[in-house]
């Protein structure tokens, strides 16, 4: 996870620009993602240093312009360190958030995944059994088991999860809770489908199971062979005709 920025300030052309001054922006970019923010003045384009990102003169209004945009990349500094100490992850959107006073919305596992299985209650009978709500029911009871065990936590915030934490689970399950490796495999799925959504809604940009590979493997269903077959229908023949 990259934890640089970078930050340019520039002249934004207006819409049916023709003369005069133009609003100055500041521009952050991470990772190469871009985030822009109204600085709230203007430039006139002639007096405006593109290289130095300043304004460029001696008179006192351009000495306090120069003065407020010092200002301004102080704060995104301040920000950017705040982030860091937080263990926050840093991205174009976070750094401008923080910079504008505005908290990240943190998302939980366990919240998260029991809003999951509340959903998944009040659509019984309508593509989902009883026994499949059951099991994800026990696995937000082995996951919060499993955080306060190792982590003496009750949740934790999804963007902490990693693989250590992903491996970390999959150990507890076969050793403190006594699961077979195909009953862990399936607590790992529920878990899985959970951070799979939390990646298609943004709330993460980094996937922990990336490198992580189960060993266990499902049960194939085995069929009767014909001679069985026959030999099973001519015994229920058999019992229906005492």
């Amino acid at each position: 996870m990259s934890t640089n920025y970078s930050l340019l300030f520039y002249l934004k052309k207006p819409k049916n620009y023709a003369v005069g001054a133009k609003p100055i922006y500041m521009r952050i970019t991470v990772a190469g993602e871009p985030k822009e923010i109204s600085t709230g003045r203007e430039c006139d384009p002639a007096r405006w240093n593109a290289k130095a990102n300043r304004a460029k003169g001696t008179k006192e209004e351009i000495r306090n312009l120069n003065a407020y945009l010092d200002t301004l990349e102080r704060k995104v500094a301040d920000a950017h360190l705040q982030l860091v100490k937080d263990g926050t992850e840093i991205t174009a959107e976070t750094l401008k958030l923080k910079y504008l006073g505005k908290d990240v919305q943190r998302r939980y596992l366990m919240e998260t995944f029991t809003e999951h299985n509340r959903r998944m209650k009040t659509l019984l009978g309508k593509g989902f059994k009883p026994n499949t709500l059951k099991g994800y029911n026990t696995s937000v009871a082995h996951l919060t088991s499993y955080l306060e065990k190792c982590y003496g936590e009750t949740d934790i915030d999804i963007r902490h999860i990693d693989h250590a934490f992903i491996t970390g689970y999959e150990f507890f399950l076969r050793s403190d809770m006594g699961c077979s490796a195909v009953s862990a495999a399936k607590y790992m799925k529920h878990l899985r489908k959970i951070i799979n959504q939390c990646l298609a809604h943004r709330w993460i940009t980094e996937n922990p199971f990336a490198f992580y590979k189960t060993k266990a493997k499902p049960r194939e269903k085995e069929f009767l062979t014909p001679d069985e077959l026959w030999n099973y229908n001519k015994k229920v023949e058999t019992f229906f005709s005492i």
